[in-house]
């Protein structure tokens, strides 16, 4: 093999390594902020928590006459880490970001219940998005849980 045709194949290869680590960069965010916003839905009365507004037309499809904000955390979770957030009812809820692409950034979460997941699942959501999951019951209703992520 000529001197000239091995410096190709070596600049090709060095080319696809330098491109394939680009493309893995832009699709594995740096940092993801995280919101939960804990819900308890219930049918005891008609109250709508006036600090839910912003997800009342996701909320109402799920069909339960009351909606109150029992608890929100924030946690800015690094590309390769994972984050643990407190859901009443002594269970927790970790996330793990797993990649970013089309504006549109994707979460592992598992929902955990003592010592048992109780949901282990990807979710795939819009940047500076939310996505609305049904939860376990809780005091005399449901919980539901708003998550919401904004890739930095």
């Amino acid at each position: 093999m000529s001197q000239r045709l091995k410096q190709g194949l070596l600049f090709s290869s060095l080319t696809f390594f330098v491109a394939a680590y680009l493309r893995a960069a832009e699709n594995s965010p740096q940092t993801v902020s995280v919101k939960i916003e804990t819900i308890l839905a219930s049918n005891q009365s008609g109250e709508f928590d006036s600090r839910l507004k912003a997800l009342e037309k996701q909320l109402r499809v799920l069909k339960y006459r009351s909606y109150r904000l029992l608890k929100e955390e924030s946690q800015n979770v690094p590309s390769q880490g994972s984050a643990s957030f407190e859901i009443p009812g002594g269970r927790s809820l970790i996330v793990w970001p797993q990649d970013f692409r089309n504006q549109q950034v994707a979460l592992k979460v598992r929902l955990q219940g003592g010592q048992k997941p109780l949901l282990d699942t990807t979710i795939r959501l819009p940047n500076k998005g939310n996505f609305i999951l049904g939860g376990p019951p809780h005091d005399g209703g449901v919980l539901v849980l708003s998550i919401s992520a904004n890739v930095q």
